[in-house]
């Protein structure tokens, strides 16, 4: 009877684990971006920016994942530019900001390694750290604007500087790895660190400075943090 009532109860653990398809998450946090290669406008300094995303995950085993994410975020970096007033006396260094993408949505497909950890009399995952690759495309949103100031209140208006370059919109392809773990509360709740260094190749409709800045591949890393949650637990 006792084998009977044990191999029952590992088959309903196997079932149950089984059940667990599907994941969805939503995370949020920060992301810093790399200066961008090939473009004529770099920053010298790193900004920290905004990131979300939200994620799908299918597992196709315990071992095995494969899902799709779609993410939000900044890019922008600083510099510092050297000025002179009409006489070519110094004004000092000002901060100039460079504002790569005032958004870039990214889709990507991923698939990832997963190790999971499991508790002794629990029948679901309870926690699981994945390494994972990234593939899909970006798109980039911006103004091209070009935003002026003074050096302070009284430098007479001749003497504006362009305080803010913006690039302009875009696309282009990404390619990425993303490391990771989750931690389950119960069969259906957890929470996510997430770790996914990107690399991206965008060209815009940029034709300023002779298209200078018309096409720049750069690095972003987002690190964020959030909820998951487990579908088709029964």
């Amino acid at each position: 009877m006792k084998k009977i009532l044990l191999s029952f109860s590992l088959l309903t653990m196997v079932f149950t684990v089984s059940a667990q398809k599907f994941e969805v998450g939503l995370n949020a946090g920060v992301s810093t971006t790399s200066k961008p290669h090939k473009s004529l406008y770099k920053g010298g300094d790193n900004v920290y920016n905004y990131a979300t995303n939200f994620k799908v995950q299918y597992n196709i085993n315990e071992r095995w994942q494969i899902g799709g994410e779609l993410g939000l975020t900044k890019w922008q970096r600083k510099d510092q530019w050297a000025l002179d007033n009409t006489n070519n006396q110094s004004l000092g260094k000002q901060e100039v900001k460079l504002l790569i993408a005032q958004s870039a949505t990214s889709f990507s497909l991923q698939a990832n390694h997963v190790i999971p950890f499991y508790e002794r009399y629990e029948d679901f995952v309870r926690s699981a750290i994945y390494l994972g690759v990234s593939a899909g495309a970006v798109i980039v949103g911006n103004d091209g604007k070009v935003n002026y100031s003074r050096v302070n209140p009284n430098t007479p208006a001749e003497y504006t500087y362009a305080s803010q370059y913006n690039f302009e919109s875009g696309f282009g392809m990404l390619l990425g790895f993303q490391i990771g773990y989750s931690y389950y509360f119960n069969s259906r709740l957890g929470i996510n660190l997430d770790i996914a260094p990107k690399a991206t190749w965008v060209h815009t409709n940029d034709v300023r400075q002779g298209g200078a800045n018309n096409y720049y591949n750069l690095w972003y890393i987002p690190t964020t943090i959030g909820i998951r949650y487990r579908l088709g637990f029964e």
